[in-house]
């Protein structure tokens, strides 16, 4: 773990394959997490020795039990699950699933024995992470100012003309998760200052501290600003700095960002702040988090099981939402207590906060030493970021870091203990090299599964049906339990079809198209979108009956959603079934609030209708 954990920590933030990999920013991050545990896990004497001595204090086998009774919870929840398959392999978005999940507790379990029994250094772990915060703050500021030479910039613009706001996702994926991972590495860049002895890297944590400190503005997430903002004021209350020096430090600092803000180079700033004041609510979050609530209830025992509320969350949905938001899709509550609440039950969720509340109870305490202040003030301002986001792989690695770093220091020193008795060196030692070989075998398969997918991506960009096909059937081999983008190629590949030539071709695209959105919609971690993919396809084939009945599938599992009411209110104007065309039209108007023109007029032709008719019946 010596060497491990600053190399892991260097590297989750800055991994990105774009090219090499389809999910480019998720993926090469779990294949790296996955080694680093199947690592670990091979290492099985020192850990053994580490966890041992842990367990043989009581702040130590606290920490244990909790992090043991996570697993368990996280187990259960996943056998349980509404879709045990995609909790295991976990979502395309985030692969949070079990296996990611086991392989970060496992760490997180080894890091704070190896610091509890001083055998890592802390210092080696903030200096890898300064170093990373650094490059990606950097890529942060080159994105913001319109020069990426890895992802299109177009991908993170929204908006038109003077208005245009820019949220740069850096190598994390979305600008809010970019945010909560840098409030993290804006303070233990400013731990690494004060426990470091080298003059040299001392500065260089002071400049990446910064530099993280001004990507959060510029990446424009509010609840990373609001964290960095108040974590800065905690900081400031515990180590009382000089007066003079904090408060002409303070002024430059609001007079150079006051003349960024109103210079040419603040004009996309300056547009995030009118959507702010345009939106003071923080988006659909205070309708979503009210309707995850209600979901606890249903399987409050188990849970709906980890990466299972894309799945499950649009029949819980409310109307209120529905229409406020109608083009929203919510990939996960946005608030990582409601998260484990709803995936693993209200045990699983307990001990979440159970554990999130030791490490607060500690970071509170190590706010009285200077030393330990800025890793407390990590902790406690990441929480708080998290409050208004979902956990991805980067933010839940730093939660959990900061968390053992402190519990760890709080743990007394005990002896090493005696050697691992005979009997139990064979079942322990079989239990980790299992664990391991799991670990490795998910981050190969997964590896490979994903690289064979950008070659498929490349081949229908090319409009090259035979390879795009012989390329996915790789992918359909490779990719390990619970991972699935076969709604993604069968839209992709309905797409090819009207770029096609040659007849057979055509077809050929179709019937791939079809084959692979049937198995999106026992497979897909989204149903209602691969019900509803479905009933366009045999839409547009003609076919009235599968189109109806997919349709109907869809609106089981997202019965508040506009969109398929209003497929199938045109459906029935084309069988004559105008009563009811005319009911789903009305609601799906109803429940897209009034939004959407082209349903307004659905509505409008099926009221006038009869209306239309009815001289020429006279006649």
């Amino acid at each position: 773990m010596t060497i491990l954990l600053p190399l892991l920590t260097a590297l989750l933030p800055i991994l990105t394959l774009p090219g090499w990999a389809f999910y480019f920013d998720v993926t090469p991050k779990i294949v790296v997490l996955l080694a680093a545990a199947g690592i670990a896990c091979c290492l099985f004497a020192a850990n053994a020795r580490s966890l041992r001595s842990l367990a043989s204090t009581r702040p130590g086998r606290r920490l244990a039990v909790l992090v043991a009774a996570q697993v368990l919870f996280l187990i259960v929840a996943t056998a349980a699950s509404s879709m045990p398959a995609l909790s295991l392999g976990g979502s395309n978005w985030r692969r949070f699933g079990l296996v990611t999940q086991l392989a970060l507790l496992i760490l997180a379990l080894f890091t704070a024995a190896d610091l509890s029994a001083r055998r890592l250094s802390l210092v080696h772990t903030l200096r890898a992470s300064a170093v990373s915060a650094s490059a990606v703050a950097v890529y942060t500021v080159l994105q913001y100012l319109g020069w990426d030479p890895i992802q299109p910039s177009a991908s993170y613009h929204i908006g038109e003309g003077v208005w245009t706001i820019v949220r740069p996702p850096a190598t994390i994926g979305h600008a809010s998760h970019l945010g909560s991972y840098l409030v993290f590495a804006a303070f233990l860049a400013a731990a690494l200052c004060v426990r470091e002895a080298s003059r040299a890297w001392r500065v260089f944590g002071a400049v990446a501290a910064a530099l993280a400190s001004f990507a959060i503005v510029l990446s424009g997430a509010r609840a990373a600003i609001l964290a960095l903002f108040c974590g800065a004021i905690l900081l400031g209350l515990r180590l009382r700095p000089n007066r003079r020096v904090t408060a002409i430090a303070l002024a430059l600092t609001v007079a150079g960002l006051a003349l960024f803000y109103y210079s040419p180079l603040g004009l996309k700033l300056r547009g995030r702040t009118r959507w702010y004041i345009e939106d003071p609510a923080g988006g659909a979050r205070l309708y979503l988090w009210r309707d995850s609530v209600g979901m606890i209830p249903a399987r409050w025992i188990a849970g709906w099981g980890p990466e299972t509320f894309s799945a499950e969350f649009p029949r819980f949905q409310s109307v209120d939402l529905s229409r406020a938001y109608p083009d929203f899709y919510h990939e996960s509550p946005h608030n990582i207590v409601l998260d484990e609440f709803v995936a693993k039950g209200v045990g699983g969720g307990l001990v979440f906060l159970a554990f999130l509340g030791f490490a607060a109870i500690r970071a509170c305490r190590a706010l009285r030493t200077r030393a330990d202040a800025p890793l407390a003030a990590a902790y406690l301002a990441g929480l708080l970021a998290l409050q208004f986001n979902a956990f991805v792989l980067t933010s839940a690695f730093f939660l959990f870091l900061t968390a053992c770093i402190l519990l760890a220091q709080e743990t007394p020193l005990a002896p090493d203990p005696p050697p691992l008795a005979r009997h139990w060196i064979w079942p322990a030692g079989f239990a980790a090299f299992t664990f391991a070989a799991g670990f490795m075998l998910f981050a190969v398969c997964l590896s490979v599964a994903d690289y064979f997918l950008a070659q498929t991506r490349r081949a229908l960009d090319s409009a090259d049906v035979h390879s795009a096909s012989s390329l996915y059937e790789r992918v359909l081999r490779w990719q390990p339990p619970g991972v699935n983008s076969d709604l993604y190629y069968s839209r992709a590949m309905w797409a090819n079809r009207l770029r096609q030539r040659d007849l057979l071709l055509s077809v050929k695209a179709w019937q791939e198209a079809v084959q692979a959105g049937l198995r999106a919609t026992r497979l897909a971690e989204d149903p209602h979108n691969a019900f509803y993919h479905l009933a366009t396809i045999y839409g547009q084939l003609n076919d009235a009956p599968s189109t109806e009945r997919n349709l109907r599938a869809t609106l089981a599992r997202s019965p508040n959603w506009f969109k398929p009411h209003w497929t199938l209110a045109r459906l029935l104007e084309l069988q004559n079934n105008r009563p009811e065309a005319l009911a789903e039209a009305e609601l799906s108007v109803f429940l897209g609030g009034g939004k959407h023109p082209e349903v307004l007029q659905t509505l409008q032709r099926l009221q006038w209708a009869p209306a239309r008719q009815a001289p020429s019946v006279n006649k």
